[in-house]
């Protein structure tokens, strides 16, 4: 294991049609460098990412954003990291992170009555 998942930034909840993002975490635990990659989905939705790979240090942390529209159902997130050993993309780490429907309540609008009765 060489590409470490330190943690999914995401929102908790989301409206329906709402743009998700989510940034993926990733370590380098290792004292080599290595091309890591994270990929992500939902059900059976992929989620895309800014960079299909990164060259990594030993040491070093990066953030992989992803995005996709919330749909009309609560989600959980699954994300990889992977590592290239020079012949093939190996699965390092995966996490979870779970993000629910925002119910939007309708806004009521407080006024006041004029009193008249006082002109």
């Amino acid at each position: 294991m060489y590409a470490d998942i330190i943690k999914i930034d995401a929102p908790s909840s989301a409206a329906v049609g709402d743009t998700v993002i989510i940034d993926v975490s990733v370590k380098n635990i290792d004292s080599n460098d290595w091309n890591i990659a994270v990929t992500a989905g939902y059900d059976s939705t992929s989620v895309p990412f800014q960079f299909d790979y990164l060259l990594v240090s030993p040491g070093q942390t990066v953030i992989f954003r992803g995005w996709f529209t919330m749909p009309s159902k609560n989600v959980k997130v699954t994300a990889w990291s992977w590592h290239w050993d020079g012949s093939q993309w190996v699965q390092d780490d995966l996490m979870t992170k779970d993000i629910a429907v925002a119910v939007l309540t309708p806004q009521v609008s407080q006024f006041q009555i004029a009193d008249f009765s006082k002109v």
